[in-house]
């Protein structure tokens, strides 16, 4: 295991007070990052941070994911777990409610089962219903962006998904130090990792207030193509679909128009 050494460690640990522009200069390295930064008191507090143990890649490494380079405000570096080359195929997030319909995670797993077929990698957050259907139904080309550090204990069912996810192949990527919790803020930051990574992003089942459709947002921000399975008007969980169709998303009509989207990136 390769530590993460000094500056990155400090840009990892603050990272969301990290100014964008800092970010965007992130492919030249550390050295450039502190000097956006000045001598504020910010790169002080950065270049204090203890080095992290672990596995990491960052972001003037040639193995960095190159749908993240350039990305606004994006991560500076990952703590990794599991097979890496899978950042380097083409990527759809497949995302949605933690308490989908039965008709939402058969579609979830059956377009997963599709682009994983295909070559292409599903990614998505680790969360319970349509991102666990998800990552089960790439069968290991999947990558789960957690929005917690990986040394941080996770509750049973989520830590088998991800046991799974790992002895089938996958990775399990985070952008925080490993002992950093999940807290209110760590899981927007984690959505537009998972929109930064794609080529598109499928929401297959969500409510108005779905975190998914923050995904969707940051998607089309980042100029994703940002699709939607519509579903019935009268099922809640299915209401944030709706919007972002009135908002200008696509239509997820079968699996095969799912893999599709993996050409986008």
């Amino acid at each position: 295991m390769v530590g993460l050494s000094p500056p990155w460690s400090g840009l990892s640990w603050f990272a969301p007070r990290l100014p964008p522009r800092v970010a965007e200069v992130a492919g030249r390295g550390a050295p450039a990052m502190l000097e956006e930064l000045g001598q504020s008191p910010l790169r002080a507090a950065v270049l204090a941070v203890r080095p992290e143990a672990g596995r990491w890649l960052v972001a003037d490494q040639p193995a960095w994911p190159t749908a993240l380079v350039g990305l606004p405000g994006g991560p500076v570096a990952l703590s990794v777990e599991g097979n890496v080359e899978l950042l380097r195929a083409p990527a759809v997030a497949l995302v949605g409610t933690r308490h989908p319909t039965g008709t939402g995670r058969a579609l979830a797993r059956e377009y997963a089962a599709a682009v994983a077929e295909a070559g292409g990698v599903v990614v998505s957050g680790l969360a319970a219903g349509i991102d666990t259907e998800a990552h089960l139904g790439a069968r290991g080309r999947t990558i789960a962006v957690l929005g917690q550090g990986l040394a941080v204990p996770m509750v049973a069912w989520q830590a088998a998904v991800r046991r799974r996810v790992l002895a089938e192949g996958g990775l399990v990527v985070s952008e925080f130090p490993p002992n950093l919790p999940a807290d209110r803020w760590t899981f927007p930051r984690r959505n537009r990792v998972i929109a930064g990574l794609a080529a598109a992003v499928v929401v297959v089942e969500a409510g108005h207030r779905s975190g998914a459709k923050i995904t969707a947002h940051l998607g089309a921000e980042y100029g994703r193509e940002v699709v939607v399975v519509p579903g019935l008007p009268t099922l809640p969980s299915f209401a944030g679909c709706l919007d972002l169709l009135e908002e200008g998303a696509g239509i997820v009509r079968s699996a095969e128009s799912v893999v599709s989207l993996l050409a986008a990136g």
